[in-house]
């Protein structure tokens, strides 16, 4: 089984709202998905953690916390991954 990190784009609003029972978290999170199946995602303005019960996910919210933790420390505001993630899809 493999596990991807990746910022969350619109098309994503099913599964947070699915690992959230209804209450997704407002504006981007970080997302972790195994075999292409989201298994867990924290919100990257307020840390807010989201993970399935189905699915093992320790492992997963472990490297979603650093992740978020290394981009606030690298960029400060959480409001720049967005033009850093536009830059990043038009390169």
């Amino acid at each position: 089984m493999s596990l991807s990190i990746r910022l969350s784009t619109p098309s994503d609003a099913r599964a947070l709202d699915r690992l959230a029972g209804g209450a997704p978290p407002r504006g981007r999170a970080l997302l972790a998905e195994r075999d292409g199946v989201t298994v867990a995602a924290v919100a990257l303005t307020s840390g807010r953690v989201l993970a399935d019960p189905s699915w093992r996910t320790g492992d997963a919210i472990h490297l979603l916390r650093l992740r978020r933790y290394r981009l606030l420390r690298q960029g400060g505001r959480v409001a720049r991954l967005s033009s850093l993630s536009s830059a990043a899809a038009a390169a």
